[in-house]
């Protein structure tokens, strides 16, 4: 079981059901530790305990709804395939490379360190998704533990918990930024 002490400044207190090692475990539908962050479900499947620092795994499920504002992440590469639902991705280098494309069931997108991007739910969707390890408890820090099996309600967090998420896990937010879609 997963446990965080709150003295711990590389860690999110949390606790849950994944090992905090590299032993294995089988987990059913629905057993894994979530986090409800904006509108959107994340179920946080594996961790970089697990892996050794290597990767983390998790779900997201949402309903339709806005476009979440753009951010780049600066150490962390990350992919989402979708395993059922549509969603559309916006993706800019900040060089000359840019790309909005809407990813329905069976389609996969990856996005290195240092692309800003955002993404829209466009109708009821489960995304699986993966990154560098240690990013997964991103979704922790800036959202609401909750045992719900689908997304419930709306948890927007403080602007000031957004920020000291975004400097743990080197995430910079940019509501600002506009993409050329």
């Amino acid at each position: 079981m997963t446990l965080f002490p709150v003295d711990d400044p590389d860690k999110v207190a949390f606790t849950g059901v994944l090992p905090a090692g590299p032993r294995p475990f089988v987990l059913g539908e629905g057993q894994g530790e979530k986090s409800l962050v904006f509108d959107q479900l994340f179920e946080i499947l594996l961790s970089g305990d697990e892996t050794d620092d290597q990767f983390g795994a998790w779900t997201m499920k949402a309903r339709q709804g806005d476009r979440i504002p753009a951010h780049v992440h600066l150490k962390t590469h990350e992919f989402f395939y979708v395993v059922d639902g549509e969603i559309s991705v916006w993706m800019d280098d900040q060089d000359g490379y840019h790309s909005k494309t809407t990813l329905t069931t069976g389609d996969f997108a990856y996005v290195p360190a240092g692309i800003v991007h955002a993404f829209k739910i466009e109708n009821t969707t489960t995304v699986f998704g993966a990154g560098t390890a240690g990013f997964e408890r991103f979704f922790h820090a800036i959202g609401q533990k909750t045992e719900a099996a689908e997304p419930q309600g709306i948890f927007v967090p403080d602007f000031s918990v957004m920020r000291a998420a975004g400097e743990k896990y080197a995430t910079i937010f940019m509501p600002e930024f506009q993409f050329r879609d």
